[in-house]
């Protein structure tokens, strides 16, 4: 039996101030009249991170991406008067018509900002534009060429797309250059995992879970390498770190499952199997259907 889906975990879209990449023109729907006292900001007048104080259920990449934060958080957010933390805002709340609004809102005094176009990419992408996302991830790396968020995004949309050879330059490419950067670090992970290359994905997975030790999704992710190197002792350790209200999710309970199962565990392996949710997509449906075979369910 192939274990390939044990690695089908979501990929995080993007940092927390993401830019786009668009043909030179302002977004649409723009009157120029309401910013003839504005000059355009450079790049470097505006910072390329936000930090929040209160605590995330998955805090690993909490500095770096809206993608992990609760709904409670994400209101808190939206009363920020920065423009480009509005827009991203909305965008993970799929408010698009009102972020592309800011977006155009903002467009002359962020028109130089990097992240700005990034983050206009990222809605474009969530909405299923790549092409359009594309677009303006090359403009924001036309702004800054080594601008981690952009590499990073852009590496996350070859990967919707099953170009993994692209999002594996991508992500190496933004880990080159910004080695604290702790996104980019989880999604070349994840993409060695897809690839099989365990050995390589492990200690970057270590490395992020030692600030982060409850992290559900790390914890899971250093399981799966580990039991992709027949670790099976140690890859089940992490496992069982993970809260048991986790294990319903089929990204963490098939994993747990076929481990316990290798760990001649056949009977605890049913009841981990028994509680998780069927999952409805493709490849993770796949795996189910596998390992309900394995486990003689």
């Amino acid at each position: 039996m192939k274990y390939s889906f044990l690695l089908l975990m979501v990929l995080v879209v993007g940092c927390s101030s993401t830019q786009e990449k668009a043909n030179t023109e302002a977004p649409k729907n723009i009157s120029g009249k309401s910013f003839k006292k504005e000059k355009p900001l450079k790049n470097s007048d505006v910072p390329d991170y936000y930090s929040q104080s209160a605590e995330s259920l998955s805090p690993a990449l909490q500095d770096e991406t809206l993608d992990r934060y609760s709904v409670d958080e994400l209101a808190a957010l939206a009363d920020n008067k920065d423009p480009l933390v509005e827009i991203s805002v909305r965008c993970s709340k799929g408010d698009y018509k009102q972020a592309f609004a800011v977006a155009s809102r903002s467009f002359i005094r962020y028109q130089k900002v990097a992240a700005y176009w990034n983050l206009v990419a990222n809605c474009h992408l969530n909405q299923g534009s790549q092409r359009k996302a594309l677009l303006f991830y090359n403009k924001a790396i036309e702004i800054t060429p080594n601008y981690v968020p952009a590499l990073n995004t852009s590496g996350v949309m070859y990967t919707r797309m099953g170009q993994d050879q692209k999002a594996l330059v991508a992500f190496e490419r933004a880990n080159k250059f910004s080695k604290f950067a702790k996104t980019p670090r989880y999604n070349l992970a994840k993409l060695y995992l897809r690839f099989g290359l365990a050995e390589s994905a492990l200690p970057i997975f270590q490395g992020l879970l030692s600030s982060s030790p409850s992290d559900a999704d790390l914890l899971n992710a250093v399981g799966s390498a580990k039991f992709l190197m027949s670790d099976y002792r140690g890859a089940y350790g992490n496992f069982e770190q993970i809260p048991r209200g986790e294990w319903s999710r089929p990204e963490v309970g098939l994993n747990i499952a076929v481990t316990l199962k290798k760990l001649n565990k056949l009977d605890d392996a049913k009841k981990v199997f028994s509680d998780i949710d069927t999952p409805k997509s493709g490849g993770l449906k796949q795996y189910y259907v596998a390992v309900r075979k394995e486990l003689g369910e």
